[in-house]
């Protein structure tokens, strides 16, 4: 049979029962939809988890070192961790350990009152190094940051995140003005732009930066660190830096065995890694169930399809006493299954994408499509009518047509 003469048959049939081919569709098109929405929304969900871990910690090239061994709760400050971590520590890690490029060093606390005239705040206060809003990858809103010159001579200068910036100036500019940080008069230097919120709701624009050395002798008058970001050279030699690191301090801090670290090192590479590993592991499992209800949906056409059979008995019989082959008969019947799968894969696929960019507008997540996924889906739409359209297309093509007409 030619083929286009097939194909005009094969839509022609379908179009004459329309509901049965609805209901064969049905499955395919719940079946792809879900796989292609679930593969994009998978996608959309990695990546805004990826952005909210990263703006939280800055980059995945640094490692983070922590005193104490992981015994503190919530985000470490001068008043809550031992003082075990110190400055000395931070030059031996950037001298010492050839897989560190550079080490920004860290003093934080809360509860300080900043004034500017008759308003109050009382944000995170953080001593940084210069290099602490490059390793962050914070930007300035206005003004200039944290400079070596401001480290080196106890500057009493300061950088406001958005949201201090806000409480305390409204819609003025702060840049070159006084304010009071626990009494201590500081001058604005810049601010921050904003970051938001972090994974866990904290807020990262409620802070004010001023240099570590200012905050060490002149504000909080200690001489340890609440935090250090080291910065690798190779980020996918991070557990190889963390085991240099561990054996530097705990040879600094003469720690043997079998005493525990008396610091904490965290590898946001690896961290993060675990957190998509939970995601993916979901995406796969829901992904499966979407796989089975594919598989549903051809076990439909392959059963509706052989109740078709025996109903169109006379008509193949028909075309068999007026010349058709059985290679002819089966060509239709799968030509029926291919087209069924397919449309209903096309359908699904525009479903998927249609629900995929109303859930990522609704949840504000990026827009993501996996484009191999839904090539996939298109794959997968085709490959299911052929499987599933094999048996009734063979069991069509060994109807007796003498005994068909009969009937």
């Amino acid at each position: 049979m030619n083929p286009y003469r097939a194909i005009v048959l094969s839509l022609r049939t379908l179009s004459r029962n329309r509901l049965r081919t609805c209901f064969m569709m049905l499955g395919m098109v719940v079946g792809i939809a879900s796989l292609t929405a679930l593969s994009s929304v998978g996608e959309s969900t990695r990546q805004e988890t990826m952005r909210r871990f990263k703006r939280m910690i800055g980059t995945f090239d640094t490692v983070i070192i922590r005193p104490g061994s992981g015994q503190t709760r919530g985000m470490p400050s001068l008043t809550t961790v031992p003082p075990t971590l110190k400055f000395e520590d931070a030059r031996a890690i950037a001298t010492e350990v050839p897989d560190v490029r550079r080490v920004a060093e860290v003093q934080n606390a809360f509860d300080v009152d900043v004034k500017y005239r008759d308003k109050t705040a009382a944000p995170a206060i953080f001593g940084v190094s210069a290099n602490w809003t490059e390793l962050r990858g914070d930007e300035m809103a206005q003004g200039s940051g944290i400079s070596d010159d401001d480290v080196r001579s106890l500057g009493r200068v300061a950088v406001l995140g958005a949201e201090v910036k806000a409480t305390l100036f409204a819609d003025d500019d702060p840049v070159g003005k006084t304010l009071r940080i626990a009494d201590v008069p500081f001058q604005i230097k810049g601010v921050l732009a904003s970051r938001g919120a972090g994974p866990g709701g904290a807020n990262l624009d409620n802070l004010v930066l001023i240099p570590v050395t200012t905050a060490s002798r002149r504000l909080f008058n200690r001489d340890f660190l609440t935090m250090l970001v080291a910065q690798l050279k190779d980020p996918e030699q991070g557990d190889r830096a963390v085991a240099r690191i561990t054996s530097l301090l705990r040879d600094r801090h003469h720690l043997v065995p079998p005493a525990s670290d008396d610091f904490t090192i965290t590898n946001p590479r690896a961290a993060m890694a675990r957190v998509t590993e939970v995601g993916s592991t979901l995406s796969k499992v829901l992904t499966g169930v979407a796989a089975l209800a594919t598989l549903i949906g051809g076990v439909v056409i392959m059963s509706l399809m052989l109740i078709a059979v025996s109903e169109r008995r006379k008509e193949i019989g028909v075309r068999r006493s007026v010349g058709a082959s059985r290679q002819d008969i089966v060509l239709q019947f799968l030509l029926e299954a291919l087209t069924i799968s397919a449309l209903g894969g096309l359908i699904g696929i525009a479903i998927g994408v249609g629900g995929t960019s109303l859930a990522t507008w609704w949840q504000q997540l990026p827009s993501a499509l996996v484009w191999p996924a839904i090539g996939s889906a298109v794959f997968i739409s085709v490959a299911v009518g052929l499987v599933f359209g094999l048996h009734p297309a063979w069991k069509a093509s060994r109807v007796d047509p003498i005994a068909a007409l009969r009937s």
